[in-house]
């Protein structure tokens, strides 16, 4: 008597195992909310935008007033954890938990940071500013009750 499974008894086909495995993690995309390459289409977005500034910049001398434009690069993550806050409280039924507010929050921070750096503002001011943001906002979050399963 054999008393081991079935699995084990049988070559596993590789072709099967492997559409199961897409079939898994579709299933994951789907249960997230997300498709395939949503965030890389943003950031990919972006980065030509940006470049196309800096190379009319550097070609037809267009003025751009802002001098430390570079700090726009920050926005890509910003945009990446905006659109994940929208996803996890639709996810989450319309509800703010924890993982929504992380999200959202740290999108927030590094949005001020970015607009500190760009306007070039006082950062002897916004820099324990964000400190103190981040603060309330790690605060804030253990204060919300409702957690992800």
């Amino acid at each position: 008597m054999n008393n081991q499974p079935e699995s084990v008894n049988k070559p596993s086909d590789p072709i099967s195992w492997r559409e199961e495995r897409i079939e898994r993690r579709q299933a994951r995309r789907e249960a997230r909310g997300s498709q395939p390459g949503a965030g890389t289409v943003v950031a990919g977005l972006l980065l030509v935008l940006l470049g196309v500034v800096y190379l009319l910049q550097n070609v037809i001398n267009l003025s751009v007033p802002i001098k430390n434009w570079g700090a726009l690069f920050i926005l890509i993550p910003v945009f990446i954890l905006f659109d994940r806050a929208f996803r996890f409280y639709r996810n989450a039924g319309n509800r703010l938990t924890s993982t929504v507010w992380g999200a959202g929050f740290f999108g927030m921070i590094l949005l001020v940071f970015t607009g500190v750096i760009l306007f070039e503002l006082n950062s002897e001011i916004w820099g324990p500013t964000i400190i103190i943001l981040v603060g309330i906002g790690i605060l804030a979050g253990a204060m919300i009750k409702t957690r992800d399963a």
